[in-house]
């Protein structure tokens, strides 16, 4: 389904009364174990971002999704968030890469010489393919090595995953609002990123999510296109 999409920054057009209560209806929908006004007054109000960008993703004029990504300084190094979610019947794991992706990208263009880092939770085992299969350099990943540094500076309250021995996995206190038969056909799929999410997070239905890292650079970019060009 082709959605009609809105683009906001924070430090120049954010949002309305209306898309607010939109945003609450959707993350209490997405979302089980959590106040749905206090995630939004952390991740979309709080102070720990220089900026925050998010698209909105329209049904009919009406707010059916988001993708919000927080741009935060830690040290020497910029951190790029993300949150999503999507009313029932709107969750298509690939809606939002797109988006990601281009707003990485502009980041990293406007400062090239730093180190640039996606590194955040994610509960899905459906988000975790839909970024796996599309991105050229994700941690943790079956064919590539992960850096246990940037783990352990970037999580290091985490817990470690036995199968990786990574410190890869947060619990977070929250879960997916999955049904039974979405959580049995995680359980059975033959996708090899989902098994691999499985594999190492096997409890992500219980409020443990998996830390994913993204390092945004030029080679990021080059090997994502040829990635993309050999789909």
């Amino acid at each position: 389904m082709k959605l009609a999409t809105k683009n906001l920054t924070q430090t120049k057009r954010w949002l309305t009364s209306s898309e607010r209560r939109s945003i609450v209806t959707i993350i209490a929908s997405s979302f089980s174990n959590v106040s749905a006004e206090d995630y939004l007054a952390k991740y979309f109000d709080s102070s720990d971002a220089f900026e925050r960008r998010l698209r909105l993703y329209l049904d009919g004029g009406e707010v059916v999704g988001y993708c919000l990504l927080t741009f935060s300084r830690e040290s020497s190094v910029t951190v790029i968030r993300a949150s999503a979610g999507f009313l029932p019947d709107y969750r298509k794991g690939s809606n939002t890469f797109q988006f990601s992706l281009s707003e990485s990208f502009k980041c990293w263009l406007r400062a090239p010489w730093k180190k640039i880092y996606y590194a955040d939770t994610m509960l899905s085992p459906a988000m975790y393919r839909a970024i796996a299969k599309n991105t050229g350099i994700v941690w943790p990943h079956p064919d590539h090595t992960a850096p246990n540094k940037l783990f352990e500076l970037f999580n290091p309250n985490g817990e470690v995953s036995d199968s990786a021995a990574l410190r890869c996995l947060v619990p977070v206190n929250r879960v997916s609002n999955y049904s039974h038969s979405e959580l049995e056909s995680f359980k059975t799929s033959n996708k090899l990123e989902i098994q691999y999410y499985c594999k190492l997070n096997p409890q992500f239905n219980r409020g443990v999510a998996l830390f994913v890292i993204i390092p945004v650079n030029l080679t990021q970019f080059l090997k994502t296109a040829l990635k993309k060009l050999r789909a």
